[in-house]
């Protein structure tokens, strides 16, 4: 039989959000906030010691955490004592795509995260459980400038089919421009369209200059 999780009550201010957490968005905590006045917390949190700070950073349970507060001051929860950075964040990655918690933004930053820590496409996907095809998508995503992406949405609700059209366009720095300057998903398509279009007119001047010069030489 498996021993069952020690479960410890933990004083809030040792509790700290962590900073690698993917979910940017808590929504709307209002309906957890009544749950817990009522019931309490039913599930605990999951946390790793924090070494910076002298308390413990939260894996799982932000949302109970930022609900709960005002409300209760010692919150229960299970201590990991030994994972990497690159663990922490695929734990907190997997927990909240299971929930569909995440938005694709916001897992494009959390798979890119863990590239950076060392993962490869095959590893978060067997983590995850999303296809490598939909990962690479994301990671495009998180290549693209923060303030291009907030910019464009002012003006419409970005799709992931938004972002998969940019793709087509290979310079980073006309991707941004051109996702910075549509109005909405419509202009953004066209835009890409009239770019492809201009791409391929100056690499057909340019094989009929080289054609020419082959063919008559310097005259």
């Amino acid at each position: 039989m498996m021993n069952e999780p020690k479960i410890s009550f933990i004083e809030r201010k040792m509790l700290h959000p962590h900073p690698e957490n993917p979910r940017k968005d808590l929504g709307d905590l209002e309906e957890l906030r009544e749950s817990i006045r009522e019931n309490g917390i039913m599930q605990n949190l999951t946390v790793v010691p924090d070494w910076d700070d002298d308390g413990y950073k939260i894996l799982i349970g932000h949302r109970r955490f930022a609900a709960s507060e005002g409300i209760i001051n010692l919150l229960p929860c299970v201590i990991v004592p030994d994972l990497s950075p690159r663990e922490q964040v695929g734990i907190m990655l997997a927990e909240n795509m299971q929930r569909s918690d995440l938005t694709f933004i916001e897992q494009a930053h959390g798979f890119q995260l863990m590239m950076d820590l060392g993962d490869t496409v095959e590893n978060i996907s067997k983590k995850t459980g999303f296809s490598k095809q939909t990962i690479k998508h994301r990671l495009e995503i998180s290549k693209l400038d923060k303030g291009a992406i907030e910019k464009a949405q002012k003006n419409f609700q970005l799709s992931i089919s938004d972002f998969i059209e940019l793709e087509k366009v290979k310079d980073l720095e006309d991707r941004n421009e051109i996702l910075e300057e549509a109005m909405n998903s419509e202009e953004l398509k066209s835009e890409i369209d009239y770019y492809l279009r201009d791409k391929r007119c100056e690499e057909n001047k340019k094989k009929y200059a080289e054609s020419f010069k082959i063919q008559y030489g310097n005259c």
